[in-house]
C-alpha cells in the first residue's frame, strides 16, 4: 500500500531521506508545468523546479499536515517561478486553452484555424496581469479547487473568485471574435474538389 505524502514526510523528517525521491517522482510534473508556463524556457523552468524541490526539502520541517501537501509544494512553485520573473522582468507564459481537435477528420483549412484559435486564446491569456493567469493556470490546468489556490497563492478565497471572474470576463471579450469565427468554420461545409 502506497504511503500519503504526510507519512512520507513525517518519514523523510524521521530520516528515511530516500523517500523524498516519491514525493519528487508524485509533483515533478506539476511543478515544471508551473514553473514552465511561468517563464516560457524549459530549461529555466527545470532548474527552477530543481530548486523548488530543494526548498521543499530544506523547509520540509515546516510543512503543516494540515493542509495538502499538493498545495504547499505548488505554493512554493508558484512562489518560486514569481521570484525568477521579478528578477528577469519576464512575460509568465499563457495557458494553452485545450481547443478539442481530431486532426485526422479535419481539413487542413479547419486544422489551421484551430490552431490559430489556440495562439489567438494563448495570446489573449498571456495579456491578462499575472496574478489573473496564475490563477487560471491553476484552477484551468491544474484543476486546483478555489481553496487550494487561496492557500498555495496566500490569499483570500473571495479574491480567488474575483481574479478567476476578472480574467474569465477580459477573456470573454477579447476572444468574442474568435468564437464567432469558430463557429462560422464549424458550419462551413467541406470543400471538394
Amino acid at each position: 500500500m502506497a504511503l500519503s505524502d504526510e507519512q512520507l514526510v513525517k518519514k523523510i523528517i524521521q530520516g528515511e531521506t530516500y523517500f523524498f525521491e516519491e514525493l519528487v517522482t508524485r509533483y515533478r510534473k506539476q511543478v515544471f508545468s508551473i514553473c514552465y508556463r511561468m517563464v516560457r524556457q524549459r530549461e529555466e523552468a527545470e532548474d527552477l523546479a530543481q530548486e523548488v524541490f530543494v526548498k521543499a526539502y530544506r523547509y520540509l520541517k515546516q510543512y503543516n499536515p494540515e493542509h495538502k501537501f499538493s498545495s504547499w509544494i505548488l505554493k512554493i512553485a508558484t512562489n518560486t517561478s514569481i521570484d525568477a520573473l521579478r528578477k528577469k522582468k519576464l512575460d509568465t507564459m499563457p495557458l494553452e486553452e485545450e481547443i478539442e481537435t481530431h486532426r485526422e477528420d479535419m481539413s487542413a483549412e479547419k486544422a489551421f484555424l484551430q490552431e490559430e484559435a489556440r495562439q489567438e486564446i494563448e495570446s489573449a491569456i498571456g495579456r491578462l496581469p499575472q496574478e489573473h493567469r496564475i490563477v487560471v493556470l491553476l484552477y484551468h490546468q491544474q484543476g486546483k479547487s478555489y481553496q487550494e489556490i487561496a492557500d498555495i497563492l496566500d490569499i483570500p478565497l473571495s479574491m480567488v473568485k474575483n481574479r478567476l471572474f476578472r480574467a474569465r470576463k477580459t477573456l470573454k471579450a477579447e476572444l468574442k471574435n474568435l468564437k464567432e469565427e469558430m463557429l462560422w468554420t464549424a458550419k462551413s461545409p467541406p470543400k471538394t474538389s
